[in-house]
């Protein structure tokens, strides 16, 4: 599979990767197959794993794809421990929406004493952490250009995001899931790179692959949560406040 540069961002609605020097699982949400039988556009809508590892040629590539606001889910400790390049020189803004003030990174939530799996956690996301989800939604639907959210590997808290904006736009479970789960593979390489993190934070090696993997299981779960307490993504949307308006102007930059 080719990658997706700034050249054929606009068009490649097949191959949704995005290569950033060095940012991890990075894609955009255009390509996706709809109920209704069409596609969704939103190519100018990017998930990823965290920025701080970009080096120059890869805050240039993101400014020339025409980012201009980025929304960041990670805590403020995640901020300090990975800080974001300064991304003002390329004006761009950075939005900091915590889903959480805890560090809820793979690594972090492998050295606790119990880990409920990621679905629990997905509904803790949904239910304590709205907050981070209705300023993504608010900043997408003002927004003129670009937008790319991220947490710390672009899976959990960025993977919801994802599933948020695709089932709005109509998408079935079955690509909602398949993206989610593309995540496995997208950060097998970090997963190599990290061994040794592992082992030093007492992580053993088949746990953080298990913190790392998307296991499409836990997503399917995720959306009957989604649905059966709020009927949808956009009924989980009205009730974290968001105007009508507001939901219908992202579900056009979806679909548009």
């Amino acid at each position: 599979m080719s990658t997706v540069t700034t050249a054929t961002i606009e068009r490649d609605l097949t191959d949704r990767k995005i290569y950033l020097e060095i940012a991890h699982n990075v894609r955009h949400l255009g390509g996706h197959p709809t109920a209704a039988g069409h596609q969704t556009t939103a190519t100018d809508l990017v998930r990823s794993g965290s920025l701080h590892e970009l080096t120059e040629s890869g805050l240039a590539a993101l400014a020339d794809l025409g980012v201009r606001l980025v929304v960041d889910f990670r805590s403020d400790i995640e901020h300090e421990t990975y800080p974001t390049p300064d991304l003002a020189s390329y004006d761009i803004t950075v939005i900091e929406a915590p889903v959480f003030q805890a560090d809820y990174s793979p690594g972090a939530l492998a050295r606790r004493d119990e880990y409920p799996g990621h679905a629990a956690t997905y509904r803790q996301f949904l239910t304590e952490g709205g907050g981070a989800y209705r300023t993504l939604f608010e900043t997408i639907a003002t927004a003129s250009g670009p937008v790319l959210f991220h947490c710390a590997v672009g899976k959990d808290r960025t993977g919801v995001a994802a599933a948020l904006l695709l089932e709005l736009a109509g998408v079935p479970d079955e690509h909602i899931v398949a993206d989610y789960a593309l995540s496995t593979s997208e950060l097998e390489p970090v997963v190599e790179e990290r061994m040794d993190r592992f082992e030093e934070y007492g992580i053993s090696i088949e746990t953080g692959r298990m913190m790392m993997a998307a296991p499409p299981r836990d997503m399917e779960l995720t959306l009957d949560f989604i649905r059966s307490r709020w009927g949808s993504a956009a009924g989980y949307l009205g009730a974290l406040g968001l105007a009508p308006a507001a939901i219908e102007a992202v579900r056009a930059r979806m679909l548009s």
